[in-house]
């Protein structure tokens, strides 16, 4: 089972400016963006919040029919996801269980996150339809790759959307919604002192971010971890997930792929031959030492040794920016081909990269 007991995946965090609603439809003029409208793909999203939360007079045979018509998605959620699920797994009984999970649901905190959602979320259809159309992609670039089933519940703030195997062919992705409230929403009064929502993490926990969170974890998936443990490994990692997920969603704007307020993406584009000079000089590309490097990998508010102005995950920036160069230079390569490229130095020295003067 894919599914993976993590309550944040750091790699996914998106922290963009409200502003990026409005220009996250228009495409990167270099995007190249194929025909699709010979493609059909067979998506829905099921509401399962809905199913399961939506009928108050919710029962065990209601509950145990639920489990049956769902059983994948079910057997995650309810042994995994759920708040409690630490109560019910150890209950193998199925009338314990049952009667557990019946409890969990009348809580007043449970009605609250349900009621919650539903406010913000009365229904779907552009997520739909978004989702739709980005794995009509997919399915250009990856054809032998089935079409995922994605299902919408709440995880009391514990995860954001997760992957598992809903059967041996088919992912199936959960997006937990209300970890898209709004960036006015007041999660750490919910949450604590949990650095997963901080002020510039959250500025983007909404709707309009909702796809683009999904189809990370199912690109991540698909490249893999690194192939390596230097700063130069996990780049272009990185640059391959970041240059999939444009291929994926060629209409958005790169400041939402790269997670950055327009400022900072500015601020790296106009810094790029900069910011590669320090990895270079300071032989920072082939330091192995997270604690060094991970701040040039993940989210921040900057990067170590730039100015404040700068945004955190510049080496995930520039390994884009190398992977660009290199699929520029051998517009043969596929995306499955560029996937199974394990070498990033061969990549680096083959994608001709020179940073703009």
């Amino acid at each position: 089972m894919k599914f993976t007991m993590i309550t944040i995946k750091w790699s996914n965090l998106i922290y963009l400016m409200p502003l990026l609603v409005i220009i996250s439809c228009h495409p990167d003029k270099t995007t190249n963006i194929p025909d699709v409208s010979d493609i059909h793909v067979d998506l829905k999203v099921t509401r399962f919040e809905q199913l399961l939360l939506g009928d108050t007079a919710m029962d065990a045979i209601k509950l145990q029919k639920l489990m049956d018509d769902y059983p994948a998605f079910s057997k995650v959620y309810f042994d995994h996801v759920m708040p409690m699920e630490d109560d019910i797994i150890v209950n193998t009984d199925r009338e314990t269980r049952l009667k557990s999970i019946l409890y969990w649901i009348k809580q007043p905190g449970t009605r609250w996150l349900y009621d919650t959602v539903q406010q913000i979320f009365p229904k779907l259809d552009m997520v739909e339809k978004d989702l739709q159309t980005a794995f009509t992609y997919a399915k250009y670039y990856f054809p032998d790759k089935k079409t995922p089933r994605i299902y919408t519940t709440v995880s009391d703030f514990g995860y954001f959307p997760f992957i598992y195997s809903e059967d041996s062919l088919t992912d199936g992705l959960g997006i937990s919604l209300e970890m898209f409230l709004g960036d006015t929403f007041p999660y750490l009064k919910y949450t604590g002192l949990n650095n997963a929502f901080s002020d510039y993490l959250t500025r983007s926990y909404n709707k309009d971010h909702i796809v683009r969170r999904t189809l990370d974890v199912w690109v991540d998936d698909l490249v893999g971890p690194p192939d390596g443990v230097r700063l130069l490994d996990i780049m272009i990692n990185h640059g391959k997930k970041l240059y999939i997920m444009k291929s994926l969603l060629p209409e958005t704007h790169d400041s939402v792929i790269i997670d950055y307020p327009l400022v900072k993406l500015k601020w790296a584009e106009d810094n790029e031959r900069n910011i590669y000079y320090q990895f270079t000089t300071q032989d920072m590309l082939y330091e192995t030492s997270m604690r060094k490097i991970q701040k040039f990998v993940g989210p921040s508010p900057s990067s170590p040794g730039m100015p404040a102005q700068s945004p955190g995950n510049t080496g995930s920036w520039l390994g884009w920016q190398i992977v660009k160069a290199y699929m520029t230079k051998h517009p043969e390569t596929t995306l499955q081909q560029l996937i199974a490229m394990k070498d990033a130095q061969v990549i680096l020295d083959q994608s001709g990269y020179r940073p703009p003067r």
